[in-house]
């Protein structure tokens, strides 16, 4: 496609959903508006499909006296920007992501950093490691996503407190992008992520349509 005059390739990175097939509740139900122009009553939940989760998620769970921005309150400048892809076909089963692994990657600040392409999946998926969460925080990226084949919190997690991701993300405003698909079409490691919430007020997630646009050669 072309936008403002240069040639980009547009790659889908959003699980398509099927009311009432998927694990999680989704259903929709139509109906016949004023004229009789058809509308849907919608029924699932905030976390399904490719989503983002805001600090709201975790913060305002972990602490009573503390809140973390909701899906209306982030900038909207946040869901949108230069993005780096993290390929980590390489890592073995249960493996750490540590912050070695992201600076070969050579995140800048201000990156949208999306991570994938493990060969695992269930409990043999590679995961972030806490130190590398922290270096990604502190090396001040924006948004951070994940496709399926890596998890999110290393294996051990029980509780709020052993959350340490989500923790080092989301209490320092970086929202986590959760169900990416399709990172395996991706020919660049570079490219311009979109991925927009509907702005609803006090939601914690939402599902996003996620696009990246790779410059055309």
């Amino acid at each position: 496609m072309r936008i403002c005059g240069r040639e980009y390739r547009l790659v889908d990175l959003s699980l398509k959903l099927e009311p009432g097939k998927e694990k999680r509740r989704l259903e929709i139900r139509r109906f016949r508006y004023e004229y009789g122009e058809f509308m849907h009553d919608i029924d699932t939940m905030s976390h399904i499909g490719t989503h983002v989760e805001c600090p709201s998620h975790y913060v305002d769970a972990r602490w009573s006296d503390r809140h973390g921005a909701d899906i209306s309150e982030v900038p909207l400048e946040t869901f949108i920007g230069e993005a780096v892809f993290v390929d980590l076909s390489g890592k073995g089963p249960r493996e750490a992501i540590t912050p070695g692994d992201l600076e070969v990657a050579e995140i800048k600040k201000g990156d949208i950093v999306l991570m994938g392409n493990s060969h695992f999946t269930g409990e043999d998926r590679p995961y972030l490691s806490p130190e590398a969460a922290k270096w990604l925080a502190e090396k001040g990226v924006k948004m951070v996503g994940f496709d399926d084949s890596v998890s999110v919190e290393a294996p051990r997690v029980k509780t709020l407190e052993d959350m340490t991701t989500h923790e080092n993300l989301l209490c320092n405003g970086i929202p986590i992008i959760e169900g990416l698909v399709n990172l395996k079409g991706l020919k660049k490691r570079r490219f311009i992520f979109i991925g927009l919430p509907v702005a609803i007020k006090g939601l914690d997630s939402f599902p996003i349509r996620a696009i990246a646009l790779e410059p055309a050669e």
